[in-house]
């Protein structure tokens, strides 16, 4: 359980490494885009995709991240109220459920990039880039982020104690 836990830890730190690079990448492209408009009135043709496809990269790989340092939304109202067992099962519970549904999530996602993959598409743009290379960061994330959650379930549960 504990190997469990260490390694979520390990692939959210690394994913949002990942998402911070990428960020800095969105900047990069930019820069250039908006450089070569204005010095040499030319343009990348690409940098606007390319950075959709990188800003996907970040949300995706950073999700997990936020997760660990407990950055997602969390509404607070019921948990100042409850006592601290009560507290641990609403923790569970939710968990549990966030893990159903990124699991749902990331099911439909892999689905949607093989048939993306399937079908040879590509984007209509001048790179026509094959669409699921951006979209094969969608379940890589989803799955991060399962693992994340499944840490913090395991971790909360290890820590529960009936009174």
């Amino acid at each position: 359980m504990k190997k469990l836990i260490s390694l979520s830890d390990a692939c959210s730190k690394a994913g949002g490494y990942v998402s911070g690079l990428f960020m800095l990448l969105i900047v990069a492209l930019i820069t250039v885009e908006i450089c070569a408009r204005t010095l040499f009135d030319a343009s990348t043709l690409i940098g606007d995709e390319y950075s959709a496809y990188f800003f996907v990269v970040v949300v995706m790989m950073g999700l997990s991240f936020s997760m660990k340092e407990g950055a997602h939304i969390r509404i607070s109202l019921l948990r100042g109220k409850l006592p601290e067992p009560a507290l641990t099962v609403l923790d569970l519970a939710v968990l549990a459920g966030a893990i159903a549904l990124t699991g749902f999530a990331l099911y439909h996602a892999v689905l949607m990039t093989y048939d993306v993959w399937d079908l040879g598409m590509t984007a209509d743009s001048i790179s026509e880039t094959p669409i699921y290379i951006p979209q094969l960061v969608i379940p890589v994330g989803l799955l991060q982020l399962i693992l994340q959650l499944t840490g913090d379930f395991l971790r909360r549960l290890s820590s529960f104690q009936i009174r």
